[in-house]
Formats: C-alpha cells, structure tokens, sequence
C-alpha cells in the first residue's frame, strides 16, 4: 500500500503531460494548418471557381475543387500534417520520414494517355503504389538515383516521368510520388510544401501543365 501513493503521483503528472502535449500539438498542428491554407490561396483558383474546405480531425484538411478548370473534371487538395498530438506516434512516424506534404488529385476530362508510378522510399508515401505493382505488366525505369523508384506502362517513355518529376521538384520542397493511371483519381501527386513565401501557384500550375500533357493526344 505505501507504494500506491508515488504510483498515483507519477500516474497523474504523465496524464497531465499526455493531455498538454495534446493539447499543445492540436493548437500547433490547427496553426501549421491555417499557414498552409493562407499559402494555397494563391494557386487554387488556377484549379476552379470555388473551393470547399473541411479539417479531418487536426491532422489533415480536405479541400474539393468545384467547377475544376481544364484538364481536371474533378480536383482535390489534402494537407496532410504530423500526427503532433500524439507524442509516441509523431517521434515513430518523424523517425520514419513523415513530414507535413500536400496531395494533390486531378481527375482528367478524358483518360491519360498512358500509366507511370515514381516514388521516392525516403518519403512516407513513397513506395506504396511502386509495392503493388504486377511486375508483368509495368516496366522498371532506370532513374540514377538508389532512392527513387520509377515503373512505366509499355506505351510511355521512361523520360515522361522524369520530365514529370523534375518540374514538381522544382516547383515544391521535395515529390514523394507521382501517380499517373487510366483509373480514378488519374492523377495524384504527394509533394511536400516548399518555403512559404514561394508561390502556390507554381506548384498548382506545374500540376496542371502535368494534367495536359498526359491527356490522350
């Protein structure tokens, strides 16, 4: 029993430290979160007309694209942020390369004319698509870099999706993966987001100059 007493103790100050770090990391994931809302504004009329917005939790916050412009029918932006709530889980998932990135989805007025899958394994979603690949049906595309993986259908030129991954780059603070297939959504993009005080409208128009030249010709 005279354990019992330093037991609560220690019980009752590692809840109070569980509750203010969540605390602390919804307030600083919901802030994190409007900075990247106020950055986007800039590029997303490039995308349509009207946007609706609604936050998922305080760790992602899911923007629709209505009325989308040419080539998208449809358009979504995610802003996805560490799980910063949650100690244990944003130390393991930080370890493990996970960062604050944006997704980007496109569906197209017409089919790609042509499939590829390019993802960078020191991201956190870098290799998902690339792992459920049928090897028999999608090509290797040689890339020069060990941490880049690229896969192509028969009808693409392995350069397209350099060509394709080089201007994302460019225009954000690193690509994880680039996602290009005749099924909905048809094109997707993981980027994460560059110095604020960098345009979103060239990562959005970098998107779509990648939506048109993928569009059946």
């Amino acid at each position: 029993m005279s354990g019992a007493g330093p037991i609560g103790a220690i019980l009752i100050v590692l809840l109070i430290a569980v509750m203010l770090w969540f605390a602390l990391g919804t307030q600083r994931n919901v802030r994190r979160g409007n900075e990247l809302l106020r950055w986007l504004q800039d590029g997303l009329p490039l995308l349509g007309k009207r946007t609706t917005m609604r936050w998922l939790g305080s760790s992602a916050i899911v923007l629709k694209i209505a009325e989308a412009a040419a080539p998208f029918r449809e358009a979504e932006v995610v802003v996805v942020l560490e799980p910063r709530d949650v100690a244990m889980l944003w130390a393991w998932s930080r370890r493990r390369g996970r960062r604050d990135f944006v997704i980007l989805r496109g569906w197209l007025r017409a089919a790609p004319r042509l499939e590829l899958e390019v993802g960078d394994a020191r991201g956190w979603t870098g290799d998902d698509r690339l792992r459920r690949l049928d090897e028999d049906a999608w090509h290797e595309a040689g890339w020069g870099d060990q941490h880049v993986r690229a896969s192509v259908s028969p009808d693409a030129d392995p350069a397209e999706a350099r060509r394709a991954w080089e201007a994302l780059d460019e225009v954000s603070g690193g690509v994880w993966r680039i996602s290009v297939r005749r099924e909905h959504p048809h094109l997707e993009v993981h980027v994460i987001p560059p110095d604020l005080a960098t345009p979103a409208r060239r990562l959005f128009g970098a998107f779509g100059d990648l939506g048109r030249s993928f569009l059946r010709r």
